[in-house]
């Protein structure tokens, strides 16, 4: 055997004797601990600790075993007093009930605000869900995704610049990949139909969606007025 494999194996005899004292001291500790757990018990009660733990155990299975033992009371019916041929509804008040509602442009929990251009004239509707935003373009007005600033300045800058901070937050840990900022722009042939963006939980994004899109469709009404 060599020196220097002695000298490993002393060492590590050494390192083995030092974890067995501490262990064995844990073990000693552990045991003091008890013993003093013990004789608190005591003198609360001549019960040892296993009868007072076991004793609500046996409480609970005797409570639910009476539970199910024991049959619940009848319940009685309630009394429908009869009605009469005058107190029925009419036929066409049935029919008019049993009609769906009409469509709404909003959705449950959703919020619709008037797109104004500066000079007051309507350029659609702005809708605030839970955690989304609905652009609705007034149809008459046939706004094109190709016209100018829509690609440019509205998805590329304003809703790119939102999605690209949530990508970094995201890389930072700070926030959920579910979560970032998504959009799709539905077309009705050549005309934009909707504008749907997903993923705003910030107040101050609802605002600057709505700010930016107030100019982008007066810009690109301009345009389209341009011969």
């Amino acid at each position: 055997m060599s020196d220097n494999e002695t000298r490993d194996i002393a060492e590590l005899k050494k390192y083995l004797e030092e974890k067995a004292a501490k262990l064995e001291n844990e073990l000693n500790l552990t045991k003091l601990s008890l013993k003093l757990i013990n004789e608190a018990l005591t003198k609360v009660s001549f019960k040892p600790a296993s009868k007072l733990v076991e004793q609500p155990q046996k409480a609970v299975a005797i409570a639910e075993a009476d539970q199910v033992v024991r049959p619940s009371a009848p319940v009685a019916a309630p009394i429908v007093p009869e009605r009469s041929v005058y107190d029925r509804p009419a036929a066409a008040e049935l029919r008019q009930s049993a009609q769906p509602a009409e469509s709404k442009t909003t959705e449950p929990q959703e919020q619709g605000f008037p797109i104004k251009s500066k000079s007051g004239e309507d350029l659609g509707t702005f809708i605030v869900g839970e955690s989304s935003v609905r652009i609705l373009p007034r149809p008459d007005l046939a706004l094109s995704p190709r016209t100018p600033p829509f690609q440019s300045f509205f998805i590329d800058r304003v809703i790119g610049e939102m999605k690209r901070k949530d990508e970094m937050a995201v890389d930072a840990g700070s926030k959920d990949p579910m979560s970032i900022v998504e959009h799709q722009v539905l077309l009705d042939g050549e005309v934009i139909k909707e504008i749907r963006i997903n993923n705003i939980d910030e107040d101050s994004r609802i605002r600057e969606l709505r700010s930016s899109i107030r100019w982008t469709f007066e810009r690109m009404l301009e345009k389209a007025s341009r011969p």
